[in-house]
């Protein structure tokens, strides 16, 4: 059986935050039941939410759950790239910072390193980036493909009323940290995460079982580096934890 717990980390000095009386989440807390999501509200245009967790942890199935409780369903860029990772409502964005890769999978290959690793991503465009949307200023975004492993041509993001930046590394550069009104660490288990990522790689990326393997294995010193393993950078104000009673 799993079970979710939430922990609120920190209230917001920028944003008021209550909880409706509407059920969204369906989580289930240390004291009973979590009745809803947060209903957050911040002064400026567009509200910046980042949400990060390990590769596998379901951060994309969390998001199309929470734009859901935002307003309208999430979709993909309609007439774009079809390996977008982008994922569109009608108050909500929601961008995957895998998208700031500096380098490609064969780049990584050669340089002996993983995604998590921060020599791996460009920090400087995904805080540029990030901030003039929060600025109310299209951009053209980069896309990381996981399909073929190599950096498409960009597309173009318009600001919208919530944007939230989905990833393994939200919090970890202190510019981008300090654009976020509100921000949610997912605590995973390795039971889960990796039936999870097995699941989702081999039937959505085309990946092998034994590849998949093999890419946990190597991770995990760099989770426990640069995400898990260093709470200060990487919990949020708000942190889901899911395991396997």
């Amino acid at each position: 059986m799993a079970v979710c717990t939430v922990y609120t980390v920190q209230a917001l000095s920028s944003c008021s935050i209550s909880s409706p009386t509407k059920t969204h989440m369906g989580l289930k807390t240390k004291s009973g039941r979590f009745r809803g999501g947060y209903k957050i509200t911040c002064s400026g245009d567009t509200i910046v939410i980042g949400l990060a967790a390990d590769s596998g942890c379901g951060k994309s199935t969390f998001m199309r759950r929470l734009t859901s409780v935002f307003g309208g369903a999430a979709s993909p860029p309609k007439g774009g790239n079809p390996d977008s990772n982008t994922l569109i409502s009608d108050t909500t964005t929601v961008i995957c910072l895998d998208d700031y890769h500096s380098l490609d999978r064969t780049g990584r290959k050669e340089k002996g390193v993983t995604a998590l690793d921060p020599r791996a991503n460009d920090f400087d465009l995904m805080y540029e980036q990030v901030k003039a949307l929060k600025d109310g200023v299209a951009v053209d975004k980069p896309i990381y493909n996981h399909v073929s492993g190599l950096l498409d041509p960009p597309e173009l993001i318009k600001p919208p009323k919530i944007l939230v930046i989905e990833g393994l590394h939200p919090m970890y550069d202190q510019r981008v940290r300090d654009l976020l009104d509100f921000s949610i660490y997912l605590d995973i288990s390795n039971e889960v995460k990796f039936a999870w990522k097995i699941q989702r790689d081999m039937a959505e990326r085309g990946h092998s079982l034994e590849s998949i393997k093999a890419s946990i294995e190597a991770r995990k010193p760099d989770f426990d580096a640069f995400i898990g393993g260093s709470p200060a950078r990487c919990r949020g104000d708000a942190s889901w934890s899911l395991v396997l009673k």
